[in-house]
């Protein structure tokens, strides 16, 4: 299997950490480790600033429990395999849509199992992804050059979709960023402009922006939360949706 995994472990065990990173080299070379926790505040830390595709976690962090920590945490975008010595945790682990629960001290067929099977899913998942974006393009290639009616104060605009480089939601009320043309505002929510913008090329990156990806200028990898458009306005972008926008691009 030639897919490449990048990978976190967390363990309060710097021995246990060490140990799993000699077994992931010498039985599943094509897993990267991209970083490492031990206790809550380094969990939480790697959580928001990496984006790994796989993370081993160990239950028991010193006096806490990891699911107490994971509760509220978005693990949507990366596969869990648990690796405990305590084996009634099993089936609360599973809870959690985890690929594997694998005992200490961890065997390395098992391990290489897990490794696998996470690839094998992330493949199947990232196919279905592009084969939805490539219909969308060929759909937008045959209809040419959308326009839209949007209406304000003002009246009624007929605008081209690919003048359209941002939507910024506040409520109700939605602000349509346009290039070279005045900004619109309208009374309708942000979900009304994504439907209505179903074009492969916008994006909503957050609860309050959607994005039109011909005029996104930089992706922030200072805290992974930012991107900055063409005009230099710097929009935030959900965790969850970083990778899909990379995906798009």
């Amino acid at each position: 299997m030639n897919m490449k995994l990048k990978c976190i472990i967390i363990d309060d065990e710097k021995m246990a950490r060490n140990s799993l990173k000699v077994l992931l080299s010498a039985y599943c070379p094509m897993v990267e480790v991209i970083g490492e926790g031990e206790d809550e505040a380094s969990v939480k830390k790697l959580f928001k600033e990496l984006t790994p595709d796989i993370v081993f976690l160990d239950i028991q962090l010193g006096n806490n429990n990891i699911f107490t920590i994971i509760e509220d945490a978005d693990y949507s975008n990366f596969k869990i395999v648990f690796i405990s010595a305590h084996e009634e945790y099993a089936l609360k682990g599973y809870k959690y849509n985890a690929i594997d629960y694998l005992l200490k001290p961890v065997d390395p067929i098992k391990l290489k199992e897990a490794v696998e099977k996470t690839a094998q899913i992330l493949e199947k998942e990232r196919a279905s992804q592009n084969e939805i974006i490539e219909n969308l393009q060929k759909i937008y290639a045959q209809n040419g050059p959308a326009q839209i009616i949007l209406s304000d104060s003002r009246g009624s605009h007929v605008i081209k979709v690919d003048d359209i480089m941002y939507c910024i939601a506040e409520r109700n009320y939605t602000s349509i960023i346009l290039r070279d043309q005045p900004q619109i505002v309208v009374s309708k929510n942000l979900k009304f402009l994504e439907e209505k913008l179903s074009h492969p090329h916008f994006i909503r990156i957050h609860k309050s922006n959607l994005i039109n990806i011909h005029y996104l200028k930089l992706l922030c990898n200072d805290d992974g939360g930012h991107i900055i458009m063409s005009d230099g306005k710097t929009l935030s972008i959900s965790r969850d949706k970083k990778r899909m926008l990379l995906n798009s691009i």
